[in-house]
């Protein structure tokens, strides 16, 4: 079966804080060899353990790998290591820069001796600058990053992921940097180094908070004054109204948001009328209309006392309610309302089970493919080698002889993706920070957006000079860097002929509405495809688009909670 990186070779030598990167390749199709030295990689020795001694750490991540046995303290290992880079294309490296001069994988050294190979670097700041060999911890990355201060309660110190989680944002991004290196050779014939650092591939996950650098000032609750910040994480709806986050439920906790333009009106408009149905809402708040609740308190339309009584009376009753029941009208109504699942939930998740979601490796049910790809599927052939289990691969590798001759290119190198065309069908967020990606690197990405309801991105804080318009949130200014913008309304026949033109133009199309509703624009998988056989299309969603709960809504708080973030997240 085709895969897309099944031509690929790549040499592995990353200690715990870089092994996703080969883990990500591996399940795209690419012959990763992990290069282990004599006792094991420290991923086999991290956590606990299976009956048989594996750790489940290398279990999960070892997982499509091959492993061989090098002493890089020895003369023939690091001899041995040079005849498996002269086959590769890809070295990933969490190495010292010590350790680099020792086994003669300097950049130079490898730009040198092998000219086509796209060469990553993966540390915790990076290889060049005063931080350049310093040592780090995932907590202490997290909070370089400045990922940890978002967490915790005001009165008490930051507090992190309850396991280690914020390396693998760096090497999950060292992954993708290769693959988009890899894609520039195709035109070059020629590698390259990347840096990759995890510091600031934790940045990247800051999201709309990063933009307040811009204001040089720091997001309500994140700073080291976060003790003098509302009570609430969330803050207040306005004055003497909760704003919540997390909240108990009969069985555990959930997440919500109420609060967010048009969406987190309609929320708490849905679970209103669900309190409404259970006959327990109070008489004087039945039979309104509660999607403008915020907008008629702040013109003294609606009383705050009565938007207050209506939220205690919303997060009363779901303390009644278990999580299974409050998701089950949160998929159904569009609550935005998600459960914090812990492991046990996740294995029954009647969503993950319908996509085939986990898989069995050696007897464990363990996380599948990451995306569904139509014509190159990610399927597992196999579990985490035992320690040597490919070493004769060593004696099937050549000996090392001069780089063949590169062909010489005489135009400079450009930007990656210049030359392809874009089509951006996104909004809030998760969407447009991938075309961002593609545009940064030289693509030609149209934005197009619907005035029919305008992008809730561009009604987030901070606002360029304090004025709250579309047009000054910074948020949305650095998630569309570097593309063109096209306004329209979908609804409209002439703004459909314009978006046709524009799939008919587009090498690739990206998209990540609500299943159901690009088709209802015209810009479905099918619509695209039938148009312009030859484009690439990316649809992102909370759940997929297939499966029972595909339509389900919902952002990044959502998304972390049913993943299980939330429920490892907090004080014993």
């Amino acid at each position: 079966m085709s895969t897309l990186l099944s031509d690929l070779r790549v040499i592995d030598l990353t200690d715990d804080f870089g092994e996703a990167a080969g883990r990500v390749l591996a399940d795209l199709g690419a012959e990763v060899i992990k290069v282990e030295p004599p006792s094991g990689c420290a991923s086999r020795h991290r956590g606990a353990s299976d009956t048989d001694g594996t750790a489940f750490h290398w279990r999960a991540w070892g997982r499509g790998k091959r492993s061989v046995v090098l002493d890089l303290q020895t003369a023939d290992g690091i001899d041995a290591l040079h005849r498996l880079l002269a086959s590769a294309d890809i070295l990933l490296e969490t190495a010292t820069s010590a350790e680099r001069t020792a086994w003669g994988i300097n950049v130079d050294d490898v730009a040198d001796a092998y000219p086509r190979l796209v060469h990553v670097s993966i540390t915790p700041f990076g290889v060049t600058g005063p931080l350049a060999d310093a040592p780090a911890t995932d907590m202490t990355l997290s909070a370089a990053g400045g990922f940890l201060n978002h967490q915790g309660d005001r009165d008490r110190p930051p507090l992190p992921i309850g396991f280690p989680e914020t390396a693998n944002h760096g090497a999950v991004q060292a992954a993708a940097d290769a693959i988009t290196a890899i894609y520039e050779r195709e035109r070059s014939s020629l590698g390259q180094h990347l840096d990759t650092s995890m510091q600031a591939a934790v940045v990247g996950t800051l999201l709309w908070t990063a933009s307040y650098a811009a204001v040089d000032r720091n997001p309500t609750f994140s700073g080291d004054d976060r003790a003098d910040g509302p009570s609430d994480r969330g803050g207040e709806v306005v004055p003497g109204v909760r704003n919540p986050v997390v909240e108990p439920c009969a069985d555990g906790f959930v997440v919500m948001t109420f609060v967010l333009g048009a969406q987190g009106n309609a929320a708490f408009a849905a679970a209103i009328r669900w309190l409404e149905d259970e006959g327990v809402l109070d008489e004087d708040l039945c039979g309104r209309d509660w999607e403008p609740w915020i907008d008629e308190m702040k013109a003294g339309e609606l009383p705050v006392e009565m938007g207050a009584r209506a939220m205690r009376a919303v997060l009363d009753f779901l303390k009644t309610k278990t999580k299974a029941e409050i998701h089950a009208r949160s998929v159904t109504d569009k609550l935005l309302i998600a459960p914090a699942n812990n492991v046990k939930d996740l294995l029954a998740d009647p969503q993950l089970l319908a996509r085939d979601f986990w898989v069995d490796v050696d007897g464990l049910p363990l996380p599948g493919p990451f995306a569904v790809l139509s014509e190159t599927p990610i399927v597992y052939e196999g579990g985490a080698p035992v320690l040597g289990a490919d070493q004769m691969l060593l004696e099937s590798i050549p000996e090392p002889v001069s780089p063949a001759p590169v062909a010489i290119h005489t135009e400079p190198r450009s930007g990656v993706f210049a030359g392809l065309k874009v089509a951006d069908l996104t909004w809030m967020a998760a969407g447009p920070l991938i075309t961002r990606e593609l545009a940064n690197h030289g693509a030609t990405v149209v934005h197009a957006e619907t005035m029919t309801r305008v992008d809730t991105m561009r009604w987030l804080p901070p606002y360029f000079g304090d004025q709250f318009t579309p047009e000054t949130g910074l948020p949305a200014a650095n998630a569309n860097q570097s593309k063109l913008g096209l306004a329209c309304n979908f609804a409209k026949p002439e703004a459909r002929a314009v978006i046709d033109r524009l799939i008919d133009w587009a090498d690739v199309v990206v998209e990540n509405f609500r299943p159901g509703m690009a088709a209802r624009h015209g810009f479905g998988w099918e619509q695209v495809h039938a148009r312009n056989p030859r484009a690439v299309m990316l649809s992102t969603s909370m759940r997929g688009q297939t499966g029972p709960e595909a339509t389900m809504i919902g952002f990044g708080l959502q998304g972390g909670a049913m993943a299980g973030y939330v429920d490892v997240t907090g004080w014993p």
